[in-house]
């Protein structure tokens, strides 16, 4: 069966060193929510509470928990980190993605009630 997520161990020392900073943090809370030029994008919080609804995944010692709305959106998405001069963030690479913006923060698929028109390759920011 294939994973829901695949992080890079780049990913993983990133989110594992964002938890360590945080108090009474129970883990990450992958989102998709409505926005940006493509029309939707990927919203990632600390967990200071816990939706039961959500998925829980364990990632090498510390808990995803993905909205489940999002899995249909997300499902096989890799994760990674990646630096860069004005510093570092995480890089979702998603094959259920129709089109993407330029700065890889919003993107549409045909997976949604709305079938969601793609706005071509403008950037949100």
């Amino acid at each position: 069966m294939e994973k829901i997520l695949n992080f890079s161990e780049a990913a993983l020392n990133f989110l594992r060193d964002s938890l360590k900073s945080e108090k009474n943090c129970q883990g990450i809370r992958i989102d998709v929510v409505t926005g940006g030029c493509q029309g939707m994008t990927y919203s990632m919080d600390f967990v200071k509470e816990i939706d039961p609804s959500d998925l829980k995944i364990e990632e090498e010692g510390f808990n995803i928990y993905l909205a489940s709305r999002a899995v249909l959106f997300i499902q096989g998405m890799n994760v990674d980190y990646e630096k860069s001069a004005m510093g570092g963030s995480i890089v979702f690479k998603n094959p259920n993605a129709k089109a993407t913006c330029s700065c890889g923060k919003s993107f549409c698929t045909e997976n949604s009630d709305n079938m969601l028109a793609c706005n071509g390759n403008k950037c949100c920011s």
